[in-house]
């Protein structure tokens, strides 16, 4: 038995697919620990699965913060690339990476992927968002350029959009191709791309039915399917218990689960979406923060709740109005649920593209999330006989993917010297 240490920063949504493998390789018989931000040890200690703790993101950034997509956007990648951040991570990771036979890191990982190359130990790149593999041949939609390939069927567009984004995040990166070359980890391969990539073993953790494989991925590169985890840390039974008793008295709710900083910061989302509901004379189930509960005046038609697993939730809607993330993407679809999607940031806008091309649902502009435009939006959705169809097929292919199994099965054979099989 081997073993393993998994690395991840980020939230709740980064970090399911790493507690998923994890959990799979343990229960083989694997020493699995856990390298996170001590946040997460909590959730750690519920699944039985030992953490360490590294050090959390307190480095400050220089970049101005304003209420701009792309001032948010740059402040937010700069305070995770911090050098000095990356510099105390790298160090916290070292020793523990050096006791390991393989290192398995999530899309932020930055500083575990260092150490290996540091190191020259095992790394296996593990990433949840199609967006982390981009493909040439299959030009993703980026935060802020969005708006444009929107607008556009010319593959040139399209191509220069993905060298536009890499030359961008690699101008926010400046600082740490030096610390990296200082290092001795990285030379000029892009930190965000290249830097992080495996040379033995990528695991891209969405089904094949969205992300269809491209000759131009690393080799290695693998998309195990959905890893269907229901975290065993997130809501109690009297939540489930008012939840199903809401949503079986009466037809199908619709559900309402912004993500993403949507979740902490939803301006008039929560407003919009009880107007819209309301306006349509149906049922609904929105998901806020309690902070927010007060914002609602009583309507018996309608349940709030905070945030529960949508393993469990989804199963009771009609259509679900979320953000665009891979996670809520996969489940809505597992169940046959349309998806009208919302993005706002970082993959979002390109799960909507995949998600709009493959038939699972269609995309509201930010910008136009009124009642109004939710309503119609809504009616139109389930309407489309397309995306009825669509998510009929996709249902029984996606209920039979096991995308933790297979990417155990992977790292496995990595471990015992074996060629990936796809």
């Amino acid at each position: 038995m081997a073993r393993i240490l998994l690395s991840g920063q980020g939230g709740f949504g980064d970090l399911i697919p790493l507690f998923a493998v994890a959990t799979t390789l343990q229960n083989r018989g694997h020493e699995v620990r856990l390298a996170l931000p001590v946040t997460h040890h909590a959730a750690c200690c519920t699944m039985g699965l030992s953490s360490l703790p590294v050090p959390e993101a307190g480095w400050q950034t220089h970049a101005p913060v304003d209420e701009h997509a792309m001032g948010r956007l740059v402040h937010r990648v700069l305070a995770t690339l911090v050098p000095q951040q990356l510099e105390a991570e790298r160090d916290a990771l070292q020793p523990w990476i050096e006791e390991a036979d393989v290192v398995i890191g999530n899309q932020l990982a930055y500083a575990a992927a260092m150490a290996c190359k540091r190191t020259s130990k095992p790394w296996v790149y593990l990433a949840a968002s199609p967006l982390a593999i981009p493909s040439r041949l299959d030009p993703p939609y980026w935060p802020v350029l969005h708006h444009l390939q929107r607008r556009t069927s010319s593959a040139t567009i399209q191509r220069g959009s993905l060298q536009l984004a890499r030359g961008a995040t690699r101008l926010l990166m400046r600082g740490q191709p030096r610390m990296l070359h200082q290092s001795g980890a990285w030379g000029t391969e892009h930190p965000r791309f290249e830097g992080m990539y495996s040379t033995a073993l990528n695991l891209l953790m969405a089904s094949p039915l969205l992300v269809p494989a491209q000759s131009d991925w690393p080799n290695g590169t693998l998309a195990t399917g959905f890893a269907w985890f229901d975290p065993p840390f997130l809501g109690g039974a009297d939540q489930e218990e008012e939840i199903t008793r809401f949503a079986t008295a009466g037809d199908k709710p619709l559900v309402f689960a912004p993500g993403g900083s949507t979740r902490v910061d939803p301006g008039a989302f929560f407003v919009e979406s009880r107007a819209a509901t309301l306006a349509l004379g149906r049922r609904a189930i929105i998901v806020a923060a309690k902070k927010f509960h007060a914002q609602f005046p009583p309507h018996p038609d309608i349940l709030l709740t905070g945030y529960f697993p949508y393993a469990r939730l989804f199963s009771h809607a009609a259509a679900v109005v979320h953000s665009a993330g891979i996670g809520a993407l996969g489940w809505a679809a597992r169940y046959a649920v349309p998806s009208l999607l919302v993005p706002s940031e970082w993959d979002q806008f390109d799960n909507a593209r995949r998600a709009e091309r493959s038939g699972w649902g269609h995309t509201l502009g930010r910008k136009h999330y009124t009642a109004e435009r939710i309503a119609q939006a809504i009616g139109a959705l389930e309407s489309d006989q397309r995306v009825r169809h669509s998510l009929t097929q996709a249902s029984g292919t996606l209920q039979t993917e096991d995308g933790a199994r297979r990417a155990a099965d992977a790292v496995e054979q990595l471990l015992q010297g074996a060629s990936i099989s796809e």
